[in-house]
Order: C-alpha cells, then structure tokens, then sequence
C-alpha cells in the first residue's frame, strides 16, 4: 500500500523535527511512503533540511501564523487533491512521536482488512507511554451569536443566537489517521473539505471539528472507523495552547535523544 503522509507545521518546528526523525528511525524501508511536510511559515524551518530526501519533502503551505481560524483542515484538502496518486493517506500532526517499529504499516495492514473501515486512527499515548483516553461526557453546547452581510451589502443584519452541539468526539481524529484514497473520499474532499462544520437552526445546531463532516459522510455510506492497535505519543494543542508548555517541551526534548540521526 503506497501511503501519502501529510502534516502541517505551525509554528511548532522543534516538535515537527521529533516527529519526521522518528517517523524516519522506525520505517527504515520507505518504498512505499511519501512524507509531506507543509509549512505555515514557522521559525527555524531550516532546521529540518538535513531530513529532507527524494521521499520527505518539506513545503510551504501558503499559509502563515496569523490567520484568525483554523487552516489545518484547508491545507490537508488541498494536499490531497494536490496528491492523488496514492493507496491512502495518513494525518499526523506535528506533534507526534512514532513509538514503534512498521507503525505505519501496521495500520495499512489493519485497513485493508476490513472493507467495512474507511480509515483507522492510531492510539493516543502520553509521553510516559501510557494510553490518553478522555472520559465519555454529554457533548458541550456552546452558544452562537451571528450576523452575515450579502456580497455588495454595506449593513449587517440583526444578529440571531442559537446554540451548537459540538460533536468533536464523533469523528476521526487527524493526529494520526490513515484514510484511503477512494472515490468516495476523494469526492467528499472536493465537494465539503476537510475543514470545520457547523450546521445551523435556531433550536440547536450541530458542530464538527476537522475530519468530523467527512466522518458522518463516510457514516452515511455504512463505513466507519476504528483505532489501532498502533500507538502514537501525541503532546496535543502544542501550536495554541501554552498551558503546559515547559513539561511537554521538556518531554519533548527527551524523546529527540532518542532519535537523534544516524
């Protein structure tokens, strides 16, 4: 299986360096792996020129630091249909310590397996190895308020409130995820992204994080998903949240010693 690896580095290079050095150490056979790198303008990229070959490309997203939303899901559907010729692809996050040895085909292989998947996402580890598995809870409503302005229109109208179901549970998680490349998914890229959605009423609404709209998708057409037996370390949230910033760093930099390069 030919896997497109795809990851975003937004402001977070020293992270984005664990993850490619350790993706790199535990894949030493790399025939049927592409890494795709896509940058958000983030300080000291040049660090990571040592890690690029004919199959670990490091590229600009086109994007920088300062948008005021997220555009990890915008910069992943591009990059999909910017890279077609694949089996699948796999999510990660920047983030991300590969912890195994074949990680990455181990999930392909746990993919192919059952037809009835469209994709399988990896376990969430802390850096102690142990297994991040937040307890289930009612999902969280959040309250809108919103006003929209026609194109050439020079007033707003009167704002509406509502409230938004958030659905972030109820999806695949893009920190690791291996997805394949079909027809189906790749239709779905086109028509909806990868991005964010909101579906909206007065009554209520329903919300999804990335990769959440294209999981009820795939839903609809009686796939789903699981998690694999693989397990990833994932620090989480490195690139907006600065609570617990020196710990993860610190973790971090413990991991790097043991992929420094050969």
């Amino acid at each position: 299986m030919l896997v497109q690896v795809i990851a975003v580095n937004h402001g977070t290079t020293r992270y984005a360096e664990l993850m490619l050095r350790s993706l790199l150490q535990h894949h030493r056979d790399r025939s049927h792996l592409q890494v795709l790198l896509l940058d958000n303008d983030s300080p000291d990229i040049e660090r990571l020129d040592l890690l690029r070959d004919e199959r670990v490309r490091i590229e600009q997203s086109g994007y920088g630091l300062d948008h005021q939303v997220t555009t990890h899901g915008e910069i992943l559907a591009a990059a999909v249909l910017a890279n077609p010729d694949c089996d699948a692809y796999l999510f990660v996050d920047s983030d991300v310590c590969f912890r195994s040895d074949r990680s990455i085909d181990r999930m392909a292989d746990e993919l192919a397996a059952d037809a009835g998947l469209f994709g399988v996402q990896a376990r969430w580890l802390l850096p102690d190895g142990t297994e991040f598995a937040p307890e289930p809870g009612p999902p969280d409503v959040v309250g809108i308020r919103e006003s929209v302005r026609a194109p050439g229109a020079t007033a707003w109208s009167d704002a509406i409130s509502y409230d938004v179901v958030r659905h972030g549970a109820d999806r695949i998680h893009p920190f690791c995820a291996l997805i394949g490349n079909t027809t189906l998914f790749r239709r779905t890229v086109e028509t909806f992204g990868l991005s964010p959605a909101m579906v909206q009423s007065e009554r209520s609404g329903r919300w999804w994080d990335t990769l959440g709209l294209m999981t009820q998708v795939m839903r609809i057409n009686g796939l789903t998903w699981r998690r694999s037996e693989v397990g990833v370390t994932h620090f989480g949230n490195v690139s907006w949240d600065d609570r617990w910033a020196a710990e993860k760093a610190a973790d971090r930099d413990r991991l790097m010693t043991q992929y420094v390069a050969d």
